[in-house]
C-alpha cells in the first residue's frame, strides 16, 4: 500500500515541478517582451 502512496507522490511532486517551469518561462517571455516593447517606445519618440 505504501507503494502505491509513494507513487502518487512522485507524480504529483512531478507535476509540480513541471508547472513551475512553465510559469518560470512564461514570467521570463512576459518580462522579456515588454523590454523589447520599451525599447520600441523610447525609439519611436
Amino acid at each position: 500500500m505504501s507503494m502505491g502512496r509513494q507513487k502518487i507522490i512522485a507524480i504529483v511532486t512531478g507535476f509540480i515541478s513541471i508547472a513551475i517551469c512553465i510559469v518560470y518561462l512564461l514570467l521570463i517571455t512576459i518580462f522579456d517582451f515588454r523590454t523589447y516593447l520599451n525599447d520600441q517606445l523610447s525609439n519611436f519618440t
